[in-house]
């Protein structure tokens, strides 16, 4: 196997273990709220399931970015996904908008200390 198949595997195969160890933490909570037992299997179950799920998500968003002709997936292109999923898509609608007021105010901010600290140099 080449070098740069081999390095893409072994990033697979972490990203799969991440998402097999977030999968067993929530899981336990589950447990420990609803007192129930969830198996291994089970946990196998989902995280393949979930994995399968990611994929085809990252080939939708690539293609809705390839159909508009652009080679970066879009915060639209993710709304684009979402949109079967109305309580996602509300979700992501807020945190794009809290994103945008941080990013309006960082610029106010930079821009108002940019312009005291000019004023500072002409009263010097």
């Amino acid at each position: 196997m080449a070098g740069a198949d081999y390095d893409q595997l072994e990033k697979e195969q972490q990203l799969k273990a991440a998402m097999y160890f977030t999968i067993k933490q929530i899981s336990r909570e589950v447990q420990d709220e609803m007192e129930v037992s969830i198996s291994p299997q089970v946990l196998a179950t989902l995280s393949e399931s979930l994995n399968q799920q990611v994929q085809c998500y990252a080939l939708d968003l690539e293609n809705f970015a390839k159909h508009a002709k652009r080679t970066n997936i879009s915060v639209d292109d993710v709304r684009l996904l979402a949109r079967r999923n109305p309580a996602l898509l509300q979700h992501l609608n807020c945190l794009i908008e809290e994103q945008s007021v941080q990013k309006e105010t960082s610029k106010k901010s930079r821009t108002k200390s940019k312009t005291v600290s000019k004023n500072q140099d002409e009263n010097d």
